[in-house]
Parts: C-alpha cells; structure tokens; sequence
C-alpha cells in the first residue's frame, strides 16, 4: 500500500551466475548472487537456500558474501544466506561449484526479499572428457609379422561436442611403426613408419560418438609385450583415462646341431652319428616336428669321398620354420691292402697294392735304421699297382751272403685329395 508522499521502495535486482558457464568433470566454476541495490535508499533484507542441482557441489569452505550478515552456509549440494544489503550498494554471496557430473544442469533460485521473493536461474554445462580403448588385430604375433593397433576414442557427452583432443602413445620395445597411421578423428596424426611413436592432436568428435586411429606395426623383437598410452584429453572435458593392449610375438623354432660339425673332415667309412635337437620359443605353441637327413643318433653317410651338407629342420605348431645346414667333408678313403712280398735271389722284391682310388703309392724297405730299398708308383684308379724293388748292390751282396736276416718295410698311400695311411710290416730275407 503506498503512503501519501512517500516514494514506493525499488525491490534489488538479483542476478545469478556460473563462471565460467562450462567446466570439464571435476572441473569448478564460480557460482556468484550479484544483488543491486543501487537505486534505493532502504535497507532489505536478503535470504536464500539454494539447493544445487545434481551434478554441482559446493567446495567446502570456499563460500564467502559482501553483503551484511554472518558468513554463507555450505553443504557439499547447498548454499543458503540470510542478511542484508545496505541502501544504494551492491553486494555478492559466492562460492566455488565443482562439476561433479556430467551434462547440463539448471539451478534456479528464490530468493527472499523482506516479505516478497524474487526468482533467479543460471544454468552450467559439466563436460566428461573423451575415453579411449586400445586393441591389437591379433593376440599373438611371429617375430617380423605385422598386425594393427587401433585406437578408439569415445565421445561419451549426449549434447556437447569435443574438440582439441590429443594423445600420444610409445610403443614398447620390439615393435615399431611399419605404416602411415589412418584416422577418422580429425586434427592431425603422428607416426612415422620406422619410429616407435603415434599420436593425435586437435580431433573433433560430435556428441556421443567414437572416432579411431589406426597404425600397422611390425614385430622387431619376441615376448610379452604391453603397449599403454596416455591420458587422452581434450579441450572441454579435460583428462580421461589411458588405454593399453597387450600382444605376444613369438619367435621361429631353433635348430641346435651338433654332429656332424660345420666345416669339419671325416675319414672315409667313419662312424659319426647324427646329434641334433629342436625347441620352440618361450612363448609359442610347441614343436610339430623336427627332421634330419637321417635320424637322430643314426649314423650320417661317409662312404662317398668330397663336401656334403647335412640339414636339420624344425617347424612349430604355428608354422614357424628354423633350418640348420652343416657343411662337412669326407676325405677320400685311403684303405689299401697289401700282398705278401717275395725275395728273389738277386734281391728284388715284387708287391701288389690294392688301392680304392687314384693316389700315390710308395714301399721303403729297411735293415734297421738303414734304407734297404724305396719305391714308387701313382695309381691312376681303384685297383692293383705293382711295384718290385730292387736292393743296392751292397743290399743284394749281403742278402747272397746271408748278412741281413729281416726286412722292415712300410708301404703308404696317400689318395688325390687325401691324407697319407700306412702299413708295416717285416719279412725274412
């Protein structure tokens, strides 16, 4: 009711406000009541409780007030105020808002003015930061193999969009980057084939949507490998989680060989027996077979003379193959058997040596330490060479006289491409 030549008082504005209007989850804002009472000469009297939409809480103690009156009331979901602001001034009641869910939240507010209200609203957007996931095309890898890792990054905001969205991801030892990464995120990519990093910069991603970035990745190392990335982020939403993938590259079979040994000679006819062995990597599946020219433990072929190889092959249940090749020699053989030699009455002595091959062939007959008569010959095939020897003169004079009793005599051959063997043995003269 108005009194005769009095002016009617002017009711305050109140005005309230987020600032800023949107945060990223957990993220905080200042929730502000702006009161004007700059066009009246009454004191009023001020109270409100306002009780904060879900997803806003009040950050305990950080209330605080200009106008008259005891310190504001905070609960972590309300901020109430009972007091006054003074004729012709302004005046706030603030405190910190924390977004503690996300999406769009109202927070509309009565507030009492001495005997009537005046309504006020304002409104805050809490934005939830992308999430990301990461997988491997396949859960087991051989070494040198390729597969894809693909990062998938999410959108989990019904209403807001999110730009500026970045991560980065190492790759663990043993892998690295065999192709120029594809991307349905937008911005930018990073990740050069050879290096062991790929990243995303500056992706947009529209309202409760998903984008991927995907790279090839070669196999460079063996073992249990786990790839993790960082914190995806963007603009709006802040920081999400980290993601990582786990994969195992398997390394080929191997071949342990040990007889017969690389590079080595072996006698004609001698007996060596295969000694190898096979075993797949720590992590793969198992030996499916493991095969040698012949058995293991069997004796391997030295009855033909020159180079051979022999191979082992091991092959895994996944399919991985490991091969050894062991690159060995046979000398020609140099086995030869000898016929009795007869002493003729001038001396002369006649022998037939059985070769098993081309060589040189050579008979020494000796009276102790000294030579009693030496010849040889060169065989041109396996068969018999025949050689007489014929004593000096001094020989022949005291085998007539009956001077020397035993010969002594060594006969040798050494095969083309062969060592020397011998063979000794005495006679009576």
């Amino acid at each position: 009711m108005l009194v005769p030549g009095v002016a009617a008082a002017a009711t305050p504005t109140i005005t309230e406000s987020f600032s800023p209007a949107s945060v990223a989850l957990n993220g905080t804002s200042t929730l502000t009541f702006a009161i004007d009472n700059s066009q009246d000469t009454l004191v009023h009297a001020i109270s409100f409780d306002d009780a904060l939409p879900t997803g806003v809480q009040i950050v305990p103690g950080s209330q605080k007030t200009t106008c008259v009156g005891l310190p504001p009331s905070a609960g972590s979901g309300d901020l109430a105020f009972t007091g006054t602001v003074p004729p012709m001034s302004t005046c706030t009641v603030s405190a910190t808002a924390q977004g503690a869910q996300a999406g769009h939240w109202d927070d509309p507010v009565s507030v009492t003015v001495d005997l009537g209200s005046v309504n006020t609203d304002a409104s805050i957007d809490v934005v939830a930061p992308p999430s990301i996931s990461a997988a491997f095309g396949t859960s087991l890898l051989g070494l040198d193999g390729t597969t894809t890792l693909t990062f998938t990054i999410t959108n989990p905001n019904p209403s807001f969009s999110l730009s500026g969205v970045g991560v980065t991801d190492t790759l663990p030892a043993g892998l690295v980057i065999a192709g120029q990464p594809s991307n349905t995120c937008g911005g930018s990519v990073a990740g050069d084939p050879g290096s062991n990093n790929v990243g995303l910069s500056d992706g947009q991603i529209p309202p409760a949507s998903n984008c991927a970035v995907s790279a090839a990745v070669a196999a460079t190392g063996t073992g249990a490998l786990t790839d993790m990335t960082t914190q995806v982020f963007s603009t709006e939403g802040g920081i999400g989680n980290t993601a990582s993938a786990g994969l195992t590259v398997i390394g080929a079979p191997t071949v342990s060989l040990l007889s017969p040994v690389g590079g080595r000679t072996y006698a004609f006819g001698q007996r060596v027996r295969a000694d190898y062995s096979c075993a797949d990597d720590p992590y793969g599946p198992g030996i499916s077979s493991c095969a040698g020219d012949v058995a293991n433990g069997a004796l391997i072929d030295t009855s033909k003379a020159g180079a051979h190889t022999f191979t082992v092959t091991a092959m895994s249940r996944d399919g991985g193959v490991d091969t050894e090749i062991a690159f060995y020699t046979v000398a020609p053989d140099n086995r030869f058997t000898v016929g009795r030699g007869h002493v003729r009455p001038d001396g002369s002595v006649g022998y037939t040596i059985r070769v098993p091959g081309p060589g040189a062939v050579t008979v020494v007959e000796s009276v102790g330490a000294r030579t009693f008569a030496r010849g040889q010959a060169t065989a041109r095939r396996a068969g018999n060479v025949r050689l007489k020897l014929r004593p000096a003169a001094s020989g022949r004079l005291a085998v007539q006289q009956g001077h020397v009793k035993r010969v002594s005599v060594t006969v040798a051959f050494t095969p083309r491409g062969g060592t020397r063997a011998e063979k000794r043995f005495s006679f009576a003269a």
